[in-house]
Protein backbone atom coordinates (compact mmCIF):
# COMPACT_ATOMS: atom_id res chain seq x y z
CA UNK A 1 0.00 0.00 0.00
CA UNK A 2 1.28 3.48 -0.88
CA UNK A 3 2.12 5.48 2.22
CA UNK A 4 0.70 8.91 3.07
CA UNK A 5 2.81 11.96 2.33
CA UNK A 6 5.12 13.32 4.96
CA UNK A 7 4.97 17.06 4.34
CA UNK A 8 7.91 19.02 5.75
CA UNK A 9 7.24 22.52 7.06
CA UNK A 10 10.33 24.72 6.87
CA UNK A 11 11.07 28.32 7.81
CA UNK A 12 13.68 28.68 5.06
CA UNK A 13 14.45 26.81 1.87
CA UNK A 14 17.06 27.74 -0.72
CA UNK A 15 16.35 27.16 -4.43
CA UNK A 16 19.07 24.48 -4.59
CA UNK A 17 17.63 22.63 -1.57
CA UNK A 18 14.17 22.96 -3.04
CA UNK A 19 15.22 21.30 -6.30
CA UNK A 20 17.38 18.60 -4.72
CA UNK A 21 15.19 17.59 -1.79
CA UNK A 22 11.67 18.16 -3.10
CA UNK A 23 11.36 18.66 -6.88
CA UNK A 24 13.64 15.77 -7.84
CA UNK A 25 12.23 13.50 -5.13
CA UNK A 26 8.65 14.64 -5.88
CA UNK A 27 7.92 15.44 -2.24
CA UNK A 28 5.52 18.19 -1.09
CA UNK A 29 6.79 20.89 1.25
CA UNK A 30 5.46 24.02 2.97
CA UNK A 31 7.71 27.07 3.35
CA UNK A 32 6.23 28.96 6.30
CA UNK A 33 6.07 32.67 5.58
CA UNK A 34 7.75 32.16 2.20
CA UNK A 35 5.73 35.02 0.71
CA UNK A 36 6.24 37.49 3.54
CA UNK A 37 9.29 39.09 1.96
CA UNK A 38 7.21 40.32 -0.96
CA UNK A 39 5.28 43.59 -1.02
CA UNK A 40 2.26 41.60 -2.18
CA UNK A 41 1.84 40.01 1.24
CA UNK A 42 1.13 43.36 2.91
CA UNK A 43 -0.49 45.11 -0.06
CA UNK A 44 -2.91 42.54 -1.44
CA UNK A 45 -6.16 42.57 0.48
CA UNK A 46 -9.83 43.07 -0.38
CA UNK A 47 -9.57 46.88 -0.36
CA UNK A 48 -6.60 46.71 -2.73
CA UNK A 49 -8.53 44.49 -5.14
CA UNK A 50 -11.52 46.82 -5.02
CA UNK A 51 -9.38 49.89 -5.73
CA UNK A 52 -7.24 48.33 -8.45
CA UNK A 53 -9.80 46.25 -10.33
CA UNK A 54 -13.26 46.90 -8.89
CA UNK A 55 -14.72 47.70 -12.30
CA UNK A 56 -13.48 44.47 -13.90
CA UNK A 57 -16.08 41.87 -14.83
CA UNK A 58 -15.14 38.44 -13.42
CA UNK A 59 -16.48 34.91 -13.89
CA UNK A 60 -17.52 33.12 -10.70
CA UNK A 61 -17.92 29.36 -10.16
CA UNK A 62 -20.04 27.09 -8.01
CA UNK A 63 -19.76 23.33 -7.85
CA UNK A 64 -23.08 21.50 -7.86
CA UNK A 65 -24.47 18.01 -8.56
CA UNK A 66 -24.46 18.71 -12.31
CA UNK A 67 -20.94 20.17 -12.38
CA UNK A 68 -19.61 23.73 -12.40
CA UNK A 69 -22.15 26.56 -12.71
CA UNK A 70 -20.92 29.97 -13.87
CA UNK A 71 -21.98 33.46 -12.89
CA UNK A 72 -20.43 36.89 -13.35
CA UNK A 73 -20.12 40.14 -11.42
CA UNK A 74 -18.02 43.26 -11.14
CA UNK A 75 -15.06 42.52 -8.89
CA UNK A 76 -15.95 45.46 -6.62
CA UNK A 77 -19.47 44.12 -6.12
CA UNK A 78 -18.08 40.64 -5.48
CA UNK A 79 -15.68 41.95 -2.81
CA UNK A 80 -18.61 43.76 -1.16
CA UNK A 81 -20.57 40.49 -1.15
CA UNK A 82 -17.64 38.66 0.43
CA UNK A 83 -17.33 41.20 3.23
CA UNK A 84 -21.08 41.16 3.88
CA UNK A 85 -21.18 37.37 4.00
CA UNK A 86 -18.21 37.11 6.37
CA UNK A 87 -19.75 39.68 8.71
CA UNK A 88 -23.07 37.81 8.83
CA UNK A 89 -22.35 34.12 8.47
CA UNK A 90 -21.90 33.28 12.16
CA UNK A 91 -25.07 35.06 13.26
CA UNK A 92 -27.26 34.31 10.24
CA UNK A 93 -27.48 30.68 9.17
CA UNK A 94 -29.47 31.70 6.09
CA UNK A 95 -26.68 33.90 4.68
CA UNK A 96 -25.98 32.76 1.13
CA UNK A 97 -22.35 32.00 0.45
CA UNK A 98 -20.98 33.89 -2.60
CA UNK A 99 -19.56 31.91 -5.49
CA UNK A 100 -15.83 31.33 -6.01
CA UNK A 101 -13.51 33.47 -8.14
CA UNK A 102 -11.47 30.46 -9.14
CA UNK A 103 -8.46 29.94 -11.38
CA UNK A 104 -8.24 33.18 -13.37
CA UNK A 105 -4.99 34.78 -14.59
CA UNK A 106 -3.52 36.81 -11.73
CA UNK A 107 -2.24 39.57 -14.01
CA UNK A 108 -5.69 40.01 -15.55
CA UNK A 109 -6.73 41.33 -12.12
CA UNK A 110 -3.43 42.81 -10.94
CA UNK A 111 -1.34 43.75 -14.01
CA UNK A 112 1.63 44.81 -11.86
CA UNK A 113 1.66 41.57 -9.88
CA UNK A 114 5.24 40.78 -10.86
CA UNK A 115 6.59 43.96 -9.27
CA UNK A 116 4.69 43.27 -6.03
CA UNK A 117 6.15 39.76 -5.93
CA UNK A 118 9.79 40.83 -6.08
CA UNK A 119 11.57 39.12 -3.22
CA UNK A 120 10.26 35.65 -3.91
CA UNK A 121 13.13 33.40 -5.07
CA UNK A 122 12.29 33.04 -8.75
CA UNK A 123 15.05 30.39 -8.92
CA UNK A 124 12.44 27.98 -7.56
CA UNK A 125 11.32 27.82 -11.21
CA UNK A 126 13.51 26.66 -14.11
CA UNK A 127 15.50 29.53 -15.62
CA UNK A 128 13.33 29.37 -18.76
CA UNK A 129 10.43 31.02 -16.87
CA UNK A 130 12.67 33.93 -15.87
CA UNK A 131 11.01 37.28 -15.32
CA UNK A 132 7.82 35.96 -16.94
CA UNK A 133 7.00 33.55 -14.11
CA UNK A 134 4.18 35.67 -12.67
CA UNK A 135 2.34 35.66 -16.01
CA UNK A 136 1.73 31.94 -15.43
CA UNK A 137 0.02 32.61 -12.07
CA UNK A 138 -3.67 31.91 -11.43
CA UNK A 139 -5.77 33.69 -8.78
CA UNK A 140 -8.27 32.23 -6.28
CA UNK A 141 -10.57 34.41 -4.16
CA UNK A 142 -13.58 33.24 -2.22
CA UNK A 143 -15.53 33.15 1.04
CA UNK A 144 -14.92 30.83 3.96
CA UNK A 145 -16.20 27.39 3.08
CA UNK A 146 -15.20 27.61 -0.60
CA UNK A 147 -14.15 24.20 -1.86
CA UNK A 148 -12.38 22.61 -4.80
CA UNK A 149 -13.08 18.85 -5.03
CA UNK A 150 -10.35 16.23 -5.16
CA UNK A 151 -8.38 16.44 -8.40
CA UNK A 152 -4.90 16.68 -9.87
CA UNK A 153 -3.50 19.49 -12.02
CA UNK A 154 -4.51 18.76 -15.58
CA UNK A 155 -1.12 19.19 -17.31
CA UNK A 156 0.74 17.08 -14.71
CA UNK A 157 2.74 20.16 -13.77
CA UNK A 158 4.59 21.05 -10.63
CA UNK A 159 2.52 23.45 -8.50
CA UNK A 160 3.60 26.27 -6.19
CA UNK A 161 0.65 27.56 -4.20
CA UNK A 162 0.90 30.95 -2.44
CA UNK A 163 -1.47 31.87 0.39
CA UNK A 164 -1.94 35.64 0.71
CA UNK A 165 -5.02 36.09 2.90
CA UNK A 166 -6.89 33.64 5.14
CA UNK A 167 -6.25 29.93 5.64
CA UNK A 168 -6.87 26.89 3.47
CA UNK A 169 -7.02 23.23 4.39
CA UNK A 170 -5.47 20.82 1.88
CA UNK A 171 -6.04 17.09 1.74
CA UNK A 172 -3.25 15.46 -0.29
CA UNK A 173 -2.89 11.96 -1.70
CA UNK A 174 -0.11 10.49 -3.87
CA UNK A 175 -1.10 10.01 -7.49
CA UNK A 176 -0.56 6.26 -7.08
CA UNK A 177 -3.70 6.19 -4.90
CA UNK A 178 -5.99 7.56 -7.62
CA UNK A 179 -7.49 4.10 -8.15
CA UNK A 180 -8.98 4.40 -4.65
CA UNK A 181 -10.56 7.79 -5.39
CA UNK A 182 -12.90 6.99 -8.33
CA UNK A 183 -11.44 9.24 -11.03
CA UNK A 184 -13.45 10.64 -13.93
CA UNK A 185 -12.94 13.20 -16.73
CA UNK A 186 -9.15 12.81 -16.58
CA UNK A 187 -8.42 14.88 -13.47
CA UNK A 188 -11.41 14.80 -11.07
CA UNK A 189 -12.27 12.27 -8.35
CA UNK A 190 -15.78 11.35 -7.22
CA UNK A 191 -14.93 10.57 -3.61
CA UNK A 192 -15.67 13.26 -1.01
CA UNK A 193 -12.60 13.24 1.23
CA UNK A 194 -14.38 15.23 3.96
CA UNK A 195 -17.34 12.82 4.18
CA UNK A 196 -16.36 9.66 2.31
CA UNK A 197 -19.23 7.31 1.47
CA UNK A 198 -17.68 3.90 1.97
CA UNK A 199 -20.71 2.16 0.47
CA UNK A 200 -20.44 4.04 -2.84
CA UNK A 201 -16.64 4.31 -2.71
CA UNK A 202 -15.36 1.33 -0.68
CA UNK A 203 -11.84 1.44 -2.17
CA UNK A 204 -11.22 4.78 -0.47
CA UNK A 205 -10.71 2.85 2.77
CA UNK A 206 -7.29 1.93 1.35
CA UNK A 207 -6.27 5.55 0.75
CA UNK A 208 -3.87 7.43 3.02
CA UNK A 209 -4.73 11.14 2.90
CA UNK A 210 -2.57 13.81 4.52
CA UNK A 211 -4.20 16.99 5.83
CA UNK A 212 -2.44 20.30 6.31
CA UNK A 213 -3.43 23.94 6.81
CA UNK A 214 -1.72 26.63 4.75
CA UNK A 215 -1.49 29.93 6.65
CA UNK A 216 -1.20 33.50 5.29
CA UNK A 217 2.24 33.96 3.77
CA UNK A 218 2.89 30.24 3.34
CA UNK A 219 4.03 28.62 0.10
CA UNK A 220 3.02 25.01 -0.63
CA UNK A 221 4.77 22.89 -3.24
CA UNK A 222 2.90 19.95 -4.80
CA UNK A 223 4.65 17.62 -7.27
CA UNK A 224 3.05 16.56 -10.57
CA UNK A 225 -0.05 14.41 -10.25
CA UNK A 226 -0.62 14.94 -6.53
CA UNK A 227 -4.32 14.66 -5.70
CA UNK A 228 -5.56 17.59 -3.67
CA UNK A 229 -8.85 18.72 -2.15
CA UNK A 230 -8.95 22.33 -0.91
CA UNK A 231 -11.29 23.99 1.62
CA UNK A 232 -11.10 27.67 2.61
CA UNK A 233 -11.27 28.03 6.40
CA UNK A 234 -11.57 31.82 6.09
CA UNK A 235 -12.24 34.35 3.36
CA UNK A 236 -9.14 33.53 1.35
CA UNK A 237 -7.01 35.05 -1.41
CA UNK A 238 -4.40 32.80 -3.04
CA UNK A 239 -2.58 32.24 -6.28
CA UNK A 240 -0.62 29.40 -7.76
CA UNK A 241 1.81 28.74 -10.59
CA UNK A 242 1.74 25.53 -12.63
CA UNK A 243 5.20 24.94 -14.12
CA UNK A 244 7.29 22.28 -15.78
CA UNK A 245 10.82 21.03 -15.67
CA UNK A 246 12.26 19.49 -18.82
CA UNK A 247 11.44 16.03 -17.48
CA UNK A 248 7.85 16.76 -16.40
CA UNK A 249 7.12 18.62 -19.65
CA UNK A 250 8.30 15.61 -21.65
CA UNK A 251 6.18 13.26 -19.52
CA UNK A 252 3.22 15.59 -20.02
CA UNK A 253 3.73 15.70 -23.79
CA UNK A 254 3.70 11.88 -23.85
CA UNK A 255 0.68 11.52 -21.54
CA UNK A 256 -1.82 11.14 -24.39
CA UNK A 257 -1.35 7.37 -24.02
CA UNK A 258 -2.53 7.69 -20.40
CA UNK A 259 -5.75 9.46 -21.36
CA UNK A 260 -4.69 13.11 -21.20
CA UNK A 261 -6.98 15.23 -23.44
CA UNK A 262 -5.39 16.31 -26.71
CA UNK A 263 -5.58 20.03 -25.91
CA UNK A 264 -3.65 19.41 -22.67
CA UNK A 265 -0.99 17.53 -24.61
CA UNK A 266 -0.75 20.50 -26.98
CA UNK A 267 -0.05 22.93 -24.11
CA UNK A 268 2.53 20.56 -22.65
CA UNK A 269 4.24 20.38 -26.03
CA UNK A 270 4.52 24.18 -26.10
CA UNK A 271 6.31 24.24 -22.74
CA UNK A 272 8.43 21.20 -23.62
CA UNK A 273 9.50 22.90 -26.85
CA UNK A 274 10.49 26.05 -24.97
CA UNK A 275 12.41 24.25 -22.24
CA UNK A 276 14.30 21.95 -24.62
CA UNK A 277 14.88 24.42 -27.49
CA UNK A 278 15.56 27.58 -25.51
CA UNK A 279 12.86 29.61 -27.31
CA UNK A 280 11.84 32.16 -24.67
CA UNK A 281 8.74 31.99 -22.49
CA UNK A 282 7.81 35.46 -23.71
CA UNK A 283 7.72 34.31 -27.34
CA UNK A 284 5.69 31.17 -26.57
CA UNK A 285 3.28 32.74 -24.09
CA UNK A 286 0.70 33.80 -26.74
CA UNK A 287 0.28 30.12 -27.69
CA UNK A 288 0.01 29.02 -24.05
CA UNK A 289 -2.18 31.83 -22.74
CA UNK A 290 -5.51 30.20 -23.76
CA UNK A 291 -4.73 27.42 -21.27
CA UNK A 292 -4.66 29.94 -18.43
CA UNK A 293 -8.24 30.91 -19.29
CA UNK A 294 -9.66 27.43 -19.83
CA UNK A 295 -7.84 25.53 -17.07
CA UNK A 296 -10.86 24.74 -14.89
Amino acid sequence: MTMAFRVDRLDQLSPDEFVENYVRLRRPVVVSGGLKGCAAFSLWNLDHLRRRAGDRNVILKKWGPSGICLDQALLGDYVDALELYESRRESDSTAQRPAYLHDVPLESILPDAGADLEGFPADFFPAWYGAEWSTFAQLFLGPSGSMTPLHFDCLLTHNLFFQVLGRKKFTLLPHEQIEYCYPYNWRWCAVDVERPDCIRHPLYRRANPTELVVEPGDVLYMPPGVLHHVRSLDCAFSFNVDWHTKASALRGALAFARGMPAKNVYYNMIIAFGLWSGVSAKRLLPYYRPYLNYVS
